[in-house]
C-alpha cells in the first residue's frame, strides 16, 4: 500500500507540474497535496490504532480543502464541505471502536487488538462493525457515498489522487488491516458483502447515466471500491489487496488523461466534448482506451485478473448460480458504463484541432500506460513478495460473456447508432444519477427536521417551567453519574 500511495503521489505530483502551472494557488496546492501523500503514508504506516485516527482525520481534512482548493467557485466550496461532513458521520466510528478499545481492552497496539479481539466474540463483531462505519464514511459506500460525485470540482489531480492513492483507499486499507479478526466474524462479513453489493449496482447505474466526465469515473471508482469489500466480505483478502492494486492504476490513467481532455476543451460535460481523435488527442485516445480495457476486466490485463479473483470469492457465500448471474451483470455494467464514456470522447467527427504538447502531463500519462500493460506481470512477483498465494485463475465464463456483450453494446449504441433506443432509456436515469438517488434529498430532509426539533427543544427549556427543566438536568446528571460508577 506504501508502494502504491507514494509511487502515484509522485507520478500525479509530476503531472501537476503542467496542469497547475498557470494556477495562481500553485505553492498552497503542494502544500496540502504532500501533507496528504505524508498523512496517507503515516496512516499505513504506523501501528497505533490512535495515531491510525489522527492520521485519518489529516487524510480527511486535506481531502476537503483540495477538493474546495478553487474556494472562489460556489460548487467547490460546498463540495469540500460536504466531503468533509459526510465523512465525519463515518468517522465516529473510528472513533467509537478507539473508546470501546481502551475501555474494554485497555490498548491501541494494533497487533494487541487483534489477538485480544481473536478471543471475544462479541466484543469483536461490535467492534468490527464500528470500524466498517468508519470504512462506508471514508470509501464512499451506500449509503455515504454521496460525497464522492460531488468531490470533482477540485483540480483533476486531486481527484485522481483521492481515487487512486490516498482518500478512497483508506477505508479498504482499515478492514484490510483488521481482517484477522474480521474473518472471525461471520455476521460482519455478511453485512459487508451485502452493502458491497448494493454499491456496486447504484453506482453502476449511476455511472451508466452520468453525462459528467469526472462524476462518471467517480461513480465508477465507487463500484470498485465495492468490489473491494465485496472480496473482504466474502473472504479473499488476496483478492481485495490485489484489486485495489490493478484500480489504482487503471484509474489514475483514467483521471489524468481526462484531465487533459478537460484540460484542452473547456468542459467537463459529455455533451460538448466528442470526436478527440479526429481533434489530435489521439496519445491520449490510446491512453484512456488502455485504461478503460484494464477497468472493464478485458483480458489480459490486470483487472480481468483481479475481478476474476473478486467474483470467484463470492463462491464462499452464494451458489453457483447466484454467482454466475451476478458476474455476469456487474461485468456487463462495468464494461458498457466505461466504453459508453469511451465511445461518447473519441468516437465521431470534431471541428476541433487540438495538440498534444509533450510535458509533465504528458510524461506522467505514459508511464501509467506502460504500467498498467505490465501490470499483469507485476501481480505475480509482488503475490510473492507480500506472501499471499493467487492460486489458479478460474475464469468465469459469464462474466467474460458480460464484458464482451457490455462492449458490444456501447458500440452498437455510440457508434453506429442502431441501438440508439437506449439513449431515450439513460436520460431518465442520468437526472437520478445527478441527485445520487435521492438520497442527498432524504439526508437534507432528515437534517432539516433534526435542527427544527432541536430548535423547538432549546424554547422549550429556555422558555418552560424552570422546575421541570431542573428536574430534567438532575435526572440527566443521575443517569450519567450511573454510567460511570457502572464503568468504574
Amino acid at each position: 500500500m506504501l508502494l502504491i500511495v507514494n509511487s502515484l503521489g509522485a507520478l500525479i505530483t509530476l503531472y501537476s507540474v503542467g496542469y497547475m502551472a498557470n494556477d495562481t494557488g500553485y505553492t498552497r496546492y503542494y502544500t496540502l497535496i504532500f501533507l496528504f501523500i505524508g498523512s496517507m503514508s503515516w496512516l499505513v504506516l504506523t501501528r497505533d490504532l490512535v495515531q491510525l485516527y489522527i492520521f485519518w482525520e489529516m487524510v480527511g481534512v486535506c481531502s476537503a480543502l483540495l477538493i474546495a482548493f478553487w474556494w472562489e467557485k460556489p460548487e467547490a466550496r460546498r463540495a469540500g464541505l460536504k466531503a468533509f461532513t459526510v465523512t465525519r458521520i463515518g468517522d465516529i466510528g473510528l472513533l467509537l471502536a478507539i473508546a470501546l478499545a481502551v475501555w474494554r481492552l485497555n490498548t491501541t497496539d494494533i497487533s494487541q487488538l487483534i489477538t485480544a479481539l481473536s478471543s471475544n466474540q462479541d466484543l469483536s463483531i461490535l467492534f468490527c462493525t464500528l470500524l466498517f462505519v468508519a470504512a462506508i464514511g471514508k470509501s464512499a459506500q451506500f449509503p455515504l457515498f454521496v460525497w464522492l460525485p460531488d468531490a470533482m470540482e477540485g483540480p483533476t489531480s486531486v481527484s485522481a489522487l483521492i481515487h487512486a492513492a490516498t482518500m478512497v483507499k483508506a477505508g479498504v486499507y482499515l478492514i484490510a488491516r483488521f481482517y484477522p479478526v474480521i474473518q472471525l466474524t461471520p455476521e460482519v462479513q455478511h453485512t459487508i458483502s451485502t452493502i458491497a453489493l448494493i454499491t456496486i449496482f447504484i453506482s453502476a447505474l449511476a455511472a451508466l447515466g452520468a453525462f459528467d466526465i469526472k462524476k462518471v469515473l467517480a461513480y465508477s471508482t465507487i463500484n470498485h471500491l465495492a468490489l473491494m469489500f465485496l472480496a473482504l466480505g466474502t473472504g479473499s483478502l488476496t483478492a481485495a489487496i490485489f484489486h485495489l492494486f490493478s484500480h489504482s492504476l487503471f484509474k489514475a490513467l483514467l483521471f489524468l488523461t481526462a484531465g487533459i481532455i478537460i484540460h484542452e476543451t473547456g468542459t467537463r460535460s459529455l455533451d460538448e466534448v466528442s470526436g478527440l481523435w479526429a481533434s489530435g488527442l489521439k496519445i491520449f485516445g490510446i491512453a484512456f482506451f488502455v485504461g478503460a480495457l484494464s477497468l472493464a476486466g478485458i483480458p489480459p490485463l490486470s483487472g480481468f485478473i483481479t475481478k476474476e479473483m473478486v467474483l470467484e470469492s463470492m463462491e464462499h457465500l452464494f451458489p453457483e448460480e447466484t454467482v454466475n448471474l451476478l458476474s455476469f451483470i456487474i461485468c456487463l455494467l462495468s464494461s458498457l458504463y466505461i466504453f459508453r464514456l469511451f465511445f461518447r470522447l473519441f468516437v465521431g467527427h470534431s471541428t476541433r484541432h487540438l495538440h498534444e504538447n509533450i510535458d509533465t502531463m504528458v510524461v506522467a500519462v505514459s508511464v501509467l500506460i506502460l504500467l498498467t500493460l505490465m501490470a499483469t506481470v507485476l501481480i505475480y512477483p509482488i503475490s510473492s513478495i507480500i506472501g499471499l498465494n493467487i492460486g489458479e485463475l478460474k475464469v468465469n465464463i459469464y462474466a467474460l460473456t458480460g464484458t464482451f456483450l457490455g462492449l458490444l453494446i456501447a458500440y452498437l449504441v455510440w457508434c453506429t447508432n442502431k441501438l440508439a433506443m437506449l439513449r431515450v432509456f439513460l436520460k431518465p436515469l442520468g437526472r437520478i444519477a445527478d441527485q445520487a438517488f435521492y438520497i442527498d434529498r432524504l439526508y437534507t430532509f432528515i437534517a432539516k427536521k433534526a435542527l427544527n426539533i432541536l430548535s423547538e427543544l432549546s424554547t422549550s427549556l429556555q422558555t418552560g417551567n424552570p422546575s421541570v427543566n431542573t428536574l430534567w438536568l438532575i435526572s440527566l446528571l443521575l443517569i450519567l453519574l450511573i454510567f460511570i460508577l457502572g464503568v468504574m
